[in-house]
Parts: structure tokens; sequence; C-alpha cells
């Protein structure tokens, strides 16, 4: 239906540049931006659902397992997005392939919570103001704004925008987000910047998810089920061709030039970005033509359970991970 901000309606179109005439919004945006990043401690993990890149997941109050907090990080560009129908939240982490299917897709799971709420809080942090040509932080804001203006039958009450312009600070003379990652508790709807020391199950498969094709936000976890899908995808062999072999014999070995080609934002990445990105170049070259053999023939999915405060699945073919030599 609408975007509120303050009670002022937004229903036809919402940018960057609205949010200035918002003082509150902006303070508490501020607050949040400035405040300290915590580590995720190791008795919050088994607590916490963990979402990767264009991923979302959507915790209740009732989860069967007990999760109550929900996070992402390592977002420079990207967009951490908070959607509280008050009977269920769910966060995504956004990077601009498909924003609007990708949206369209977390509605869908969440109305099955509460089907007749219209009201929903959104909460957005990420961005920075990145010096590229293409301007990715303030593209993705203004994209998911002006989304918020145009989808019907619901209306979007604007709680929290530490995006771009609002997430930005400068360090000798670079530009850098503030923000890189939040955890979200869903029981007191507190907010705190969070580095986390646990990615959850199959990280380096879900990994390959978002570097892989143009795929929408994928429902990772959500409380209905209780356990961690991994739906069936499928990888470009034209993509394996002209993108990562390529990447593998001419930038593996040079990391400035390699953070330059797989980055939107090379300066801002942090130092665990390029040891992440080294060890999916090389499971996606070894395993891609492996990958869509590992999931199930009846599901057409790789499902982890909840045992125990552990993760486990039935799956004797998925391969967790891979070293570098």
């Amino acid at each position: 239906m609408v975007l509120l901000i303050d009670e002022y309606v937004y229903s036809k179109k919402c940018s960057l540049e609205d949010l200035e005439k918002h003082n509150d919004l902006i303070q508490v945006s501020y607050e949040l931006a400035s405040s300290n990043e915590y580590k995720q401690s190791i008795e919050e993990i088994s607590k916490t659902i963990y979402i990767h890149q264009r991923e979302f997941g959507v915790l209740a109050k009732n989860d069967p397992n007990g999760f109550y907090l929900i996070g992402s990080d390592n977002a420079t560009t990207c967009h951490i997005l908070v959607l509280d129908n008050q009977v269920a939240v769910a966060l995504a982490h956004l990077d601009g392939a498909k924003t609007h299917e990708s949206i369209k897709h977390i509605l869908q799971e969440l109305i099955k919570y509460s089907p007749e709420n219209v009201d929903y809080d959104v909460y957005i942090v990420g961005g920075f103001l990145d010096g590229s040509n293409r301007q990715y932080s303030r593209t993705l804001s203004n994209e998911i704004l002006h989304i918020f203006c145009t989808i019907p039958n619901i209306s979007f009450h604007l709680k929290l925008a530490a995006i771009t312009t609002y997430n930005d600070h400068i360090v000798n003379n670079i530009h850098y987000p503030h923000i890189y990652g939040i955890c979200f508790d869903i029981n007191t709807k507190n907010i705190r910047q969070m580095d986390f020391i646990d990615n959850g199950p199959a990280f380096r498969l879900r990994t390959v998810y978002q570097s892989a094709n143009s795929h929408i936000a994928s429902c990772i976890y959500s409380s209905l089920k209780g356990i961690i899908e991994i739906e069936k995808f499928d990888i470009d062999k034209q993509f394996i061709k002209h993108y990562y072999k390529p990447l593998y014999e001419q930038y593996f070995h040079n990391d400035q030039q390699l953070l330059k080609m797989t980055s939107t934002s090379p300066e801002q990445e942090r130092k665990s970005y390029l040891i992440n990105m080294k060890k999916t170049i090389l499971y996606i070259l070894k395993y891609y033509k492996d990958i869509s053999k590992w999931f199930d023939e009846q599901t057409h999915s790789i499902i982890y359970y909840r045992l125990n405060d552990r993760w486990i699945t039935d799956n004797k073919k998925i391969i967790d991970d891979i070293e570098i030599e």
C-alpha cells in the first residue's frame, strides 16, 4: 500500500533524499551506525540463525528450536533488511540481484504467519558512499525504498534506515560503511552491530548459491519448518568457463587484482573476504559438475535438522569445504 515514515505517507516513490526530512529516523539510524560492534559469543551461536548473502530467514517467537536471534554480516554495498509483522521477523541479505522478486518472496513467507496483518515494521542497514561509477549502494537503497512504496495491501513503517549516506564514514580520505553486520533479537526488537563467528551449516555451498548465478534470495530457514533447507540450484557452465576459470588462472595469486575483480567495494572488504573468495573459487571449480547430484531426488534440496543443539544432515554427498593448498 504505502511506505510510512513518522506518519508521512509515500505511496508512489521514496528515495534517500526524502529521508533527509525525517530527523527522528536519521537520528536513530546514526545512533546504530555509531554504536559499538559486538563479537558473537559462544553462547549465542545455539540461539542464532545466520543469513548469507542472497538468503533470508523467518523466525517466530514459538520457534521449535528455540532460536530468537537472526543476523548477517560482511555487507559493504549490500543491504540487510528486517521485516517484522509482529508475529514473525524476516531478515534478508540483499545484493542488488532481483531485489523486487526477492522482497516479494520474503513477504510470501511472512504472510503465512499472519495473513490478516497488513502493518509491517521495516529496518534497513548497509551500503556507504561508494565511489564506483555504478553507485551500487545508492542504487540499492533507492530501489528498496521505492519497492516498499509500490507493494499493494501492506503498510510498511520505516523504523531504521542506516543506509548509504547514513552509514558512511571516512578514514584517510576513503569512505567505509559503519555497519557491516547486525543481529536482531525477535523478542526485544533490539538491533546490535555484530561480527559473527559462526555462519551455520553448509557455509561453502550456500556461498556458491549467490556466486553461481543471478538467483532470487532463497529462504534458508523458517520457524514453520524448523530446518535449514538448501534448495537445488543450477550453475551456469558458461559462467564457469568465462568467469571462474579465468579468475583462477589470471588473478588467484594476486590479492589486489582478485579483490578488484570480485568485489563491488575492494577497499572496504574485511580480511576474511579474500580467504573465503579463494575457497569459493576452488570449491566451484572442483565440484561444479557434482553439486547438482548432491541434492535429494525427491525434495530437490539438502536438509539440516536440529539435534542436541547441533545441525545434522543425513546427506552423505555434500562436501563441507575446501582448503587452500
